[in-house]
């Protein structure tokens, strides 16, 4: 059984690297929730904690998250094509 070589260029040393950067919240604005209404609260018309996630599907920051929805995130990949 005869078996087949590798094709044209292969081995031909085609390599190559992709670096790629993902930044969310770059200047580090924080995403407050709804104020308070209940107008006989001390705290109505005040903010009292954070809004979900960017984008709104429980990535980070969200009810599913890891963290405040007002913390910047840096994203950093590489990958290596052989």
């Amino acid at each position: 059984m005869m078996m087949g070589g590798p094709g044209p260029g292969a081995g031909a040393g085609r390599y190559s690297l992709n670096v790629s950067i993902n930044v969310q919240n770059i200047f580090n604005h924080v995403n407050l929730g709804r104020p308070e209404g209940n107008i006989t609260s001390t705290n109505f018309g005040q903010s009292l904690g954070l809004a979900g996630s960017f984008g709104g599907f429980g990535g980070f920051g969200g009810p599913g998250g890891g963290g405040g929805a007002g913390n910047r995130r840096v994203t950093l990949s590489a990958r290596f094509n052989f």
